[in-house]
C-alpha cells in the first residue's frame, strides 16, 4: 500500500477502504507518513468528503489507536458533553459542576483550540497550575471523588485524534463533517461515558456553517455512539454571534465562574439548556424537573462550590486568576442600534491578539482576549465603548481588525 495512491484516490473522490485509512491514519501517529502528506490527505477529505461509512471506519480505526475507559465501577450513569466549537463558548466550566452538585457524574475528555474556536483545555491551562495530564487513575479518582473531571487525552486515550487534531488546527482542514465526528466520537466513547450530548454549533464562528450540515452530522454522530451501545443527543445552536461577552481563555474561566454564582446572562442559558437536557436523562425525570433543579443548584450556590473544589483537585489555584495584559478600547464611530457582532471577526481577532494558533508552534497568551459591553438590540451612542481589548502583543489594529460590529 502506498500513501500517494491513497491520497490520489480520495482525491479524485473515491471511498477509501478501512485498511487504506488505517494504512495512512496509523502511519502518521507511528511517523511513517509525513505532516505534508497527512495535511494533503485531510485536505482532499475536506474537498471531497467521506461515506457515513468511511466516517465509521476512522472512528474506529481512531478509537482502537489507545484504550477505552471502563467507568462502570463507578457508576451505572455517566454523562459526557462536547461542544463542535464557538466564540466564547464555556459551557463545559458551568455544565459540570452544575451536574457533579446533583449527584450526576460527567467524565470528559476535552481538547484545544480549532481555528477561531476556543478549546476548553485552553481554557482550563490558563487556571494557575491546574493540570490536565491526567493518568487514568487520577481521572477515576477524581471522578469518583468530585464528580467531575475534565483533562487532555493521555497517552493511552485516542492518540492518534490527538495529532490529527494538532495539524488540522493549522492547516485549514477543521471544518469537515466527517473529521469534526470521527474527532469528537472516538474521544466520548473511548473515555467511557454512556450518555453523551453534543451541541452542535452552526454559523460564522462556528465549524458547522449551515443547519443542513448540522443535521447531517447530527445523524451521524447517533449513528456512530450507537454502535457502541452509547446514548447520543445533539442540540443545534446558533454560533454568528459570541455565546459570551468573555472571548479568551482566562477571561472566559472568569465569566464562567460569574454564572456559577448565579449571573443571567446568554451562557447561563445556554449552560442550563445542556444540563437540564442530561440531568433528565440521567436521572429519568422529565426537563421542567431538571430545569428546576438545576437553578437551585445555581441559586445555592453548589455548582460554585463544585466548580472550586473541582479545580482544587486537578491542582488549581484560583487565587491567582487575574488577567495581566495591555488594554485596548473599542468606540462605537456613530449611534444607533447595534444590529450584529460577527462571531467570525471576533475569533479572528482574538487569535491576533494572542489568545489562540495561527501556526502551529505559537503559544497561546492565557491573558489575551475580548470583552464586550454591548448587546445585540442595544442602542449605542457615539464613543460608547463596545468592547475591551486584551494583549500583550505589539499589534496595530486596522479597520478590519475591529470591524466586528454593525450598527444602524
Amino acid at each position: 500500500m502506498n500513501i500517494l495512491e491513497i491520497i490520489n484516490k480520495k482525491r479524485l473522490n473515491k471511498v477509501l477502504t478501512y485498511d487504506e485509512l488505517s494504512f495512512a491514519f496509523n502511519g502518521f501517529l507511528k511517523g511513517d507518513v509525513l505532516d505534508y502528506q497527512m495535511s494533503s490527505l485531510l485536505m482532499a477529505i475536506v474537498i471531497n468528503g467521506m461515506t457515513l461509512e468511511e466516517t465509521i471506519n476512522l472512528t474506529d480505526i481512531f478509537i482502537k489507536s489507545g484504550k477505552i475507559f471502563d467507568l462502570s465501577k463507578i457508576s451505572d450513569v455517566i454523562v459526557d458533553k462536547h461542544s463542535t466549537g464557538g466564540v466564547g463558548d464555556s459551557t463545559t466550566l458551568v455544565v459540570g459542576p452544575i451536574l457533579a452538585a446533583m449527584g450526576i457524574k460527567m467524565a470528559k475528555i476535552s481538547g484545544r483550540g480549532l481555528g477561531i474556536t476556543g478549546g476548553t483545555i485552553d481554557k482550563l491551562e490558563s487556571i494557575p497550575n491546574f493540570n490536565v495530564n491526567l493518568s487514568e487513575r487520577e481521572f477515576k479518582k477524581n471522578l469518583k471523588e468530585v464528580g467531575f473531571v475534565d483533562c487532555s487525552q493521555t497517552k493511552d486515550l485516542v492518540p492518534l485524534d490527538k495529532v490529527v487534531y494538532a495539524l488540522r488546527s493549522v492547516t485549514g482542514t477543521t471544518e469537515s463533517l466527517p473529521l469534526i465526528a470521527s474527532s469528537i466520537m472516538s474521544k466520548k466513547i473511548a473515555c467511557g461515558a454512556n450518555i453523551i450530548l453534543i451541541d452542535i454549533k452552526v454559523g460564522s464562528g462556528a465549524l458547522i456553517k449551515t443547519k443542513k450540515d448540522a443535521q447531517t452530522l447530527s445523524k451521524w454522530m447517533k449513528k456512530i455512539g450507537g454502535n457502541y451501545n452509547r446514548k447520543v443527543v445533539t442540540i443545534i445552536s446558533d454560533m454568528n454571534t459570541p455565546l459570551s461577552s468573555s472571548i479568551g481563555n482566562r477571561l472566559e474561566v472568569e465569566e464562567a465562574i460569574q454564572v456559577l454564582k448565579g449571573e443571567k446572562c446568554r451562557l447561563y442559558e445556554t449552560s442550563k439548556e445542556i444540563a437540564s437536557l442530561l440531568a433528565s436523562l440521567a436521572k429519568k425525570i422529565t426537563i421542567e424537573e431538571a430545569e428546576e433543579e438545576v437553578d437551585n443548584i445555581i441559586k445555592s450556590k453548589k455548582a460554585y462550590k463544585k466548580f472550586i473544589e473541582f479545580v482544587e483537585a486537578q491542582g488549581g489555584n484560583l487565587n491567582k486568576l487575574k488577567i495581566d495584559a495591555d488594554i485596548k478600547i473599542i468606540r462605537s464611530d456613530k449611534s444607533g442600534t447595534l444590529t450584529k457582532i460577527d462571531a467570525e471577526k471576533i475569533g479572528m481577532l482574538s487569535l491576533k491578539l494572542g489568545a489562540g494558533k495561527i501556526t502551529k508552534n505559537d503559544s497561546i497568551d492565557p491573558n489575551a482576549g475580548i470583552k464586550l459591553f454591548k448587546n445585540i438590540g442595544d442602542h449605542i451612542n457615539k464613543n460608547d465603548i463596545l468592547a475591551t481589548l486584551y494583549t500583550n502583543k505589539d499589534i496595530k489594529l486596522s479597520s478590519d481588525d475591529i470591524n466586528c460590529f454593525e450598527i444602524n
